[in-house]
């Protein structure tokens, strides 16, 4: 400890390297793709092969990607829109969807992003709300693939659903209960 200034001030290791913190153990874990958890946002982890494309091909797609957003949104606005309720959306957002534009703390989602080699495909595109999109960046894919570069290949866990409306886990757990409460009821109804 360094008193200085009449105050205490303890020293934070070091890794050895100037002004870098000793990452932790799940830091190290989850840059190996080890982590304490299968599923992440209602997202399970499923392994696939990353393989970052060069710089041109991600800027293609990179900018290919404004079109081919305002046409999944209006594809899901058109034809998800209970899903889009589901998830808590307004009628003037929904509106917004079937017009091609993402309401306002949402995100159209790569499942695969574009620097692991995903494309620009409906399959591979979700709407979901930003802060779970964060976390499956940061928690997740982030840590495995940080120090990756042109060219560079190895096999990594991304969270993956099917869907391509987000679906809040606590919501999935909801619905059971609810269609067995609908169910009841359309029984009493038909006195069965």
């Amino acid at each position: 400890m360094v008193k200085q200034y009449g105050l205490v001030h303890a020293k934070r290791k070091s890794n050895g390297k100037k002004g870098k913190p000793v990452k932790t153990a799940a830091q190290l874990n989850a840059q190996a793709g080890k982590f304490p958890f299968t599923e992440i946002n209602g997202f399970k982890l499923k392994e696939v092969e990353w393989t970052v494309p060069d710089k041109q091909t991600r800027k293609r797609r990179r900018s290919g990607f404004d079109s081919v957003r305002k046409e999944f949104l209006k594809h899901i606005g058109a034809t998800m829109e209970p899903a889009l309720r589901d998830l808590g959306l307004t009628d003037k957002q929904i509106e917004q969807v079937k017009k091609g534009h993402a309401p306002v703390g949402y995100n159209v989602h790569h499942k695969l992003p574009i620097h692991g080699g995903g494309l620009n495909e409906f399959s591979n595109l979700i709407l979901m709300p930003i802060k779970p999109h964060d976390e499956l960046h940061h928690k997740v894919m982030d840590p495995q693939v940080a120090q990756m570069q042109t060219g560079d290949s190895k096999k990594v866990l991304i969270p993956w659903t099917d869907d391509m409306v987000y679906v809040d886990p606590e919501r999935k757990k909801a619905q059971p209960q609810k269609s067995i409460l609908i169910a009841k009821a359309a029984a009493a109804r038909t006195g069965r």
